[in-house]
């Protein structure tokens, strides 16, 4: 695809930046801002014409002082953890202590908080201080070859979180998981007490005096053994349990698929990475939730009270610490939140990044001491943190000004000083299979156990049950009711509603089921009028998937039976599909990506902003109202308009149409194959 700032013409990315960094110094609204740099992003001249306009306001803003009164004198913070240097080039650090109480940083991407995460490990390294980090963005692996670090990926670990720490009690450990899954799962209340009732009745078939432990694949199926009434609430809490349990068993590869984990005693001992960036967000989130609270229970059980012992870091730490799910009063309170607060008495620091402080929870903001406030994208997000740092106006603008490696540091009654952040250079060419290599030989010396079966739960379960295959439904289930699908097309009924994009063979293999009674049960739903099927055209030969979407029918028997199924407006479960790629495409090149966008009472399909560039992208499905459709995105203001089209004559008829309202295709629009995005 072709971008703006690639010839002589029109200005680079970086002058558009340097252009808008001047608007922003002299106090532009985002609206002008947004005006100018359309203009400007166009043409040269007027680039050049807006720079010359601004620069003596610039200038004179420059002359003045650069920091403000509350910076002089600068606040010493003169700990040993070092995280840069004031302007004054005096070194900026935290204690150990001040390190302990956790600290939070906030920056939107691109801002360096991979490459201060670098230096910080180096600092953890440099103070003995033994590290975890959780990767999403597999940004570590590339230090293996720097210092003594285990790089865990995904598809070699091995956690069964069913297993308490050293020390922890079977009842008590099933209290903390029942509150870690349900808030990871998004489940409510209700749903925690059929979960923690299930678990207990599991742990009663191992002797788990003898280290025998049960995993996420027997929970799963134990509740599909459960026989309930169809007619009982608890039908629709086994259900709820039964879905979750088979998505996450589903997509974590062999994470789960062990019944004694790697000693995780062993890992807090030493520089880890675990690499998370492939499973889908519910396995990402539980992994990691579950992982801290195991962490947290460990410390306190072995009364580990001798200060600072080991640091854990991660970015995007909203999955974990989400503003939403703590405010809702129907979904259990995660243990996490509540020990934050309790862990620093245990030797356990956190070390946590965002780039949506908006969305973090107040409990993470309330719980770290120190927090690092680097150049941010969004107003809201700003002003989030301007009440978060207890900063006024005049001290907020110099946030503003924040460029690359640059940032604002604060510990509780302290006040803020600047910070220059130091780079990193570290070149990143180590493959997946190059770091899985290369960590085989340690892996293999660690201890793990594969799952087991004993034959108390084999009898309650079935006795052909061996865990890899889902326990058989009755044939005759659902028959009472002429109107509801059977057990197994009730279970691919509900995933549709977790996972709308997944083609119907995915979807057999999310609820467990080959493709003879997967497909019998697709025809039940289609008879009953509760899904439709249509086929997605995708351009790539041989892999256009078929995609199952409920009917009005079928959105009404689920709400009846307690799911919330979520609106998804006039919009075709076709051209839903086509946003949810083109959001996935740009996510993963580092765009910040909204989906049905909204301008005035309309929206745009899918809006893409990195930095000075923005981008809508309007799905055209036939020509009708496209024309509407890139006029409203051109006023808008955006740099570029993407027309997605799936066949070539819908796109000769809407470049027609557009050649004859512009005299010509404008600079900004480009056409692009739906197949880009495959």
């Amino acid at each position: 695809m072709a971008w703006i700032g690639n010839d002589e013409d029109t200005p680079s990315r970086e002058e558009l930046a340097e252009l808008r960094e001047m608007l922003e110094l002299v106090g532009l609204s985002a609206e002008k801002i947004k005006q100018i740099l359309s203009m400007a992003a166009m043409d040269r001249d007027a680039h050049d014409s807006f720079v010359e306009m601004y620069r003596p306001q610039v200038e004179e803003i420059e002359s003045r002082d650069t920091y403000y009164d509350w910076e002089y004198p600068f606040e010493s913070y003169d700990g040993d953890f070092r995280i840069g240097t004031n302007p004054e080039g005096q070194p900026v650090g935290l204690t150990r202590e001040q390190l302990n109480e956790h600290m939070l940083i906030v920056g939107r991407t691109g801002a360096g908080k991979t490459t201060l995460f670098y230096n910080l490990m180096d600092e953890c390294a440099g103070m003995d201080l033994p590290f975890l980090v959780f990767d999403f963005k597999n940004d570590y692996r590339h230090l293996a070859g720097h210092r003594d670090l285990l790089v865990v990926n995904w598809r070699d670990l091995k956690f069964n979180p069913l297993q308490p720490p050293p020390d922890v009690s079977v009842a008590r450990w099933a209290e903390v998981m029942a509150d870690t899954w349900t808030h990871a799962m998004g489940l409510w209340k209700a749903s925690r007490g059929y979960f923690i009732r299930k678990l207990r009745e599991l742990y009663g078939f191992y002797d788990t005096d003898a280290g025998e432990w049960p995993s996420l694949y027997e929970l799963l199926e134990l509740v599909r053994a459960d026989e309930i009434p169809y007619a009982s609430p608890r039908y629709r809490y086994k259900e709820r349990l039964d879905n979750r349990l088979t998505g996450m068993t589903g997509f974590s590869g062999e994470v789960f698929d062990c019944s004694q984990s790697y000693p995780f005693e062993e890992f807090l001992e030493r520089n880890v990475v675990v690499e998370l960036q492939e499973p889908i967000e519910d396995v990402q989130v539980f992994v990691v939730e579950a992982l801290l609270t195991w962490i947290f229970y460990y410390r306190e059980a072995q009364g580990h009270r001798q200060g600072l012992r080991h640091v854990v870091l991660f970015d995007e730490a909203k999955h974990v610490f989400d503003v939403n799910r703590e405010r809702d009063s129907d979904s259990p309170n995660p243990p996490i939140s509540t020990l934050m607060g309790q862990v620093r008495e245990f030797g356990e620091a956190l070390i946590v990044a965002d780039h949506e402080p908006s969305k973090l929870s107040d409990s993470l903001k309330a719980n770290t001491n120190a927090k690092l406030w680097m150049s941010l994208g969004s107003g809201k997000d700003t002003e989030e943190m301007q009440r978060t740092f207890g900063l006024d106006a005049e001290e907020t603008e110099y946030t503003r000004t924040l460029e690359k490696g640059e940032a604002l540091l604060t510990v509780a009654d302290r006040g803020p000083v600047p910070v220059e952040l130091p780079d990193y250079q570290l070149e990143k060419s180590v493959t997946e299979t190059e770091i899985r290599e290369r960590m085989r030989s340690e892996l293999d010396r660690l201890d793990c156990a594969e799952r087991m079966q004993p034959s108390l739960f084999q009898s309650e379960v079935g006795e052909d049950s061996s865990g890899d295959e889902p326990i058989e439904q009755d044939e005759n289930a659902g028959d009472g009711d002429d109107d509801g699908p059977d057990a197994v097309a009730e279970a691919l009924l509900i995933s549709i509603v977790e996972e709308p994009f997944l083609s119907v063979s995915e979807r057999y293999d999310v609820i467990g089921v080959g493709s003879k009674k997967g497909t019998a049960a697709k025809e039940e739903l289609v008879a009953l009028d509760l899904v439709s099927e249509e086929t997605v055209r995708n351009g790539k030969r041989g892999k256009n998937p078929t995609l199952l979407e409920l009917t009005e029918k079928g959105r009404t028997v689920l709400e009846d039976r307690g799911y919330d199924v979520p609106e998804t407006g006039r919009r075709g479960v076709e051209h839903r599909y086509w946003q949810h790629q083109i959001k996935e495409f740009y996510e993963s090149d580092g765009f910040d990506v909204e989906i049905e966008h909204a301008v005035g009472s309309e929206s745009i399909d899918v809006y893409v902003e990195r930095g000075v560039v923005s981008i809508a992208v309007e799905v055209a499905r036939s020509a009708w109202h496209e024309l509407e459709n890139i006029r409203k995105c051109l006023d808008y203001g955006v740099d570029r308009v993407e027309v997605v089209y799936l066949e070539d004559g819908v796109m000769d008829q809407i470049r027609s149409a557009v050649e004859d309202e512009f005299g010509g295709v404008p600079d900004q629009i480009e056409f692009v194959p739906a197949s880009e995005y495959v």
